[in-house]
């Protein structure tokens, strides 16, 4: 084993050992190579920018082995991200969780390209209101906007896709899930002050205008449709489930975030992508409980 291999170990975070260790990678020694892939894992971001380099510069086994470290340091990297959002008060941003999860399916998607999609709905509900609007008012200009000038709709052909969990595709493709149709409407609907939240209803989620009695509830999935109480405690029977108080309360972000990922667990154990459920997984222990044991990469 090299003697220049130790140095480089002990003094890793200087620069050029970085990327001296590297170069390791594709060395002769299994357990030279074993050693340095766990040594630049456990660097992560320090070793970042020159893995980059060497997946831009380098060629065959030394390109491949620097793309599987990128890889598996950055479930570790997003972990770290869905910890420090986790710890950030008793309620998490909705909308920066929603980021955090498209992050997870789509890395190299610009997260301000969805935020200008929702100021942009944001403007033209603006727009479609009256400064009188009533609570019901509001909430017809809403879907209205939404589901039928956007034409947002749930995907009812394709349920399990994946990309209806993620709010990149969601605003992209005009379809989702009944939660992240809902949740469109909450960020939507948020960025003028107009209370409306999300409703985790057992097996559907709906969305209300939240107000002290006589909440005004509809379906996001079913483009909008408004429903009463008597309604909801008949989506939540026909899950064979019996109807309690409670459900008709709104989520909280951290709620709907946790299901919305568990969601996409059920999507990629379905296409038997379990990689990629087992690290959703573990985002979403994090997301529960930030002080659990900080997350390996997978």
């Amino acid at each position: 084993m090299p003697a220049l291999f130790f140095y480089a170990m002990s003094n890793q975070k200087a620069l050029g050992q970085i990327s001296y260790l590297i170069q390791l990678l594709t060395d002769r020694d299994e357990f030279v190579r074993d050693k340095v892939r766990a040594q630049l894992i456990e660097l992560g971001e320090d070793a970042l920018p020159f893995l980059e380099i060497a997946v831009r510069s380098e060629e065959g086994p030394l390109r491949i082995q620097a793309q599987e470290v990128i890889g598996a340091i950055f479930p570790k990297k997003l972990g770290e991200k869905f910890r420090q959002l986790a710890r950030k008060g008793q309620d998490v941003d909705l909308e920066a969780g929603m980021l955090l999860i498209m992050e997870f399916g789509y890395p190299d998607f610009n997260p301000k390209t969805c935020r200008d999609s929702l100021d942009t709905l944001a403007h033209r509900l603006e727009q479609n209101l009256t400064p009188d609007a009533d609570p019901m008012q509001t909430v017809l200009s809403l879907t209205r906007m939404l589901f039928q000038q956007e034409n947002f709709r749930g995907n009812q052909e394709n349920y399990m896709d994946p990309d209806n969990s993620y709010l990149n595709k969601v605003l992209e493709h005009k379809t989702g899930l009944p939660i992240t149709l809902s949740a469109l409407c909450v960020l939507v609907a948020g960025r003028l002050g107009l209370p409306i939240v999300g409703v985790g209803l057992p097996g559907h989620y709906i969305a209300k205008y939240n107000l002290p009695k006589d909440s005004i509830y509809f379906d996001p999935f079913h483009q909008g449709r408004m429903l009463t109480r008597a309604n909801c405690i008949q989506i939540v029977e026909q899950f064979g489930q019996p109807f309690e108080e409670h459900f008709l309360s709104h989520s909280t972000h951290r709620e709907t975030l946790v299901r919305m990922m568990n969601n996409l667990v059920q999507a990629y154990q379905s296409s038997n992508e379990l990689e990629k459920s087992a690290t959703l997984s573990g985002y979403i222990k994090i997301l529960i409980n930030p002080l659990s044991e900080k997350t390996r990469g997978h």
